[in-house]
């Protein structure tokens, strides 16, 4: 095991490897299943979730409040982001899910990803989380 180098004031990873894959570590994919559903910070720290609102169903998703979302990542400064993709698994033309943002937030982009088995594209996205003050975020999609 190779020992990170230490900077001033942090860790620089891949400093001397810079010809080498970066790997990092990712928790099991959340699943979320219904067509009701209130994302939790949880459920956003695993970085990937799938989803699938059921039966013949599409989904309403909610993004956790810009509260909740402090609460649970109190580390985050104004300008930090992070990202979550969700993959649809719905296999019914009804199974898209619609996203909200939350108290607090503001969903920038597509707020809709389609059903895996009828739609031949927009069947999953990406996400990124960026605070722009307290229990404030933009949601931005990015993919």
């Amino acid at each position: 095991i190779m020992a990170l180098p230490n900077g001033a004031g942090g860790y620089q990873v891949g400093d001397g490897n810079l010809g080498e894959i970066s790997f990092s570590n990712t928790s099991t994919p959340v699943a979320l299943t219904g067509a009701a559903v209130t994302i939790t910070a949880a459920d956003l720290a695993s970085g990937v979730c799938t989803m699938d609102s059921g039966g013949t169903d599409a989904g309403a998703y909610v993004f956790p409040t810009g509260a909740l979302l402090d609460a649970a990542f109190p580390s985050l400064k104004v300008g930090s982001t992070f990202d979550c993709a969700f993959i649809n698994l719905g296999d019914n033309a009804a199974n898209d899910v619609v996203f909200t943002a939350g108290t607090g937030n503001t969903l920038v982009g597509n707020d809709t990803i389609q059903d895996s088995l009828t739609k031949t594209s927009n069947t999953s996205g990406t996400f990124r989380f960026r605070k722009t003050g307290d229990a404030a975020y933009s949601i931005y999609r990015v993919a």
